[in-house]
This record gives structure tokens, sequence and C-alpha cells, in this order.
């Protein structure tokens, strides 16, 4: 039963984490689309990056799930680059 709860825990954080870069990537589009009608700026560079660094962590966090789902557990630091893949800690 513990290992079905960190699941359902770790595919809800997936959840949450997919929804922000969503919501992100919703925001940058908008901005790009008044952008090229004359109406606004461009996104920001800093935008592009939140962007970046909250898919990153849904990346991860999928990873994670795979995990757990594979019956496995998480893997180490170590284990993780040598595969090249995310690391969730």
């Amino acid at each position: 039963m513990e290992h079905d709860e960190a699941l359902f825990d770790s595919l809800a954080t997936l959840r949450d984490a997919h929804d922000k870069a969503s919501r992100l990537m919703a925001e940058i589009a908008v901005l790009g689309a008044r952008a090229l009608k004359g109406r606004g700026n461009a996104p920001s560079l800093a935008q592009l990056q939140n962007y970046m660094r909250a898919l990153a962590q849904a990346q991860r966090q999928a990873a994670h799930c795979e995990e757990l789902l594979l019956g496995g557990t998480p893997r180490t630091m170590a284990e993780a680059v040598a595969r090249d893949r995310p690391f969730m800690h």
C-alpha cells in the first residue's frame, strides 16, 4: 500500500508540474500572438526560462512516476546521470 500511495502522490505532483508548465506556455503564446498583431511586446527571456524550468520539473516528475510504475525505487543521482535520465530527489 505504501508503494501505491507514493505512486498516487507522485502522479498528483506530476499533474501540478504539468499544469504549471501549461499555464506558462499559454501566457507565452498569448503574448506572442499579441506581438504578431502589433498589440504588445514579445514574451521575455525570463518568461521562456520560467517555462523551461517548469517543463524540466515536470519531466523529472514523470521519470519518477515511471520508476514507481516499473516497481523500482527511485534511482540515485549517480545512476540517473549514468543512464542520462532525470533524477528525482
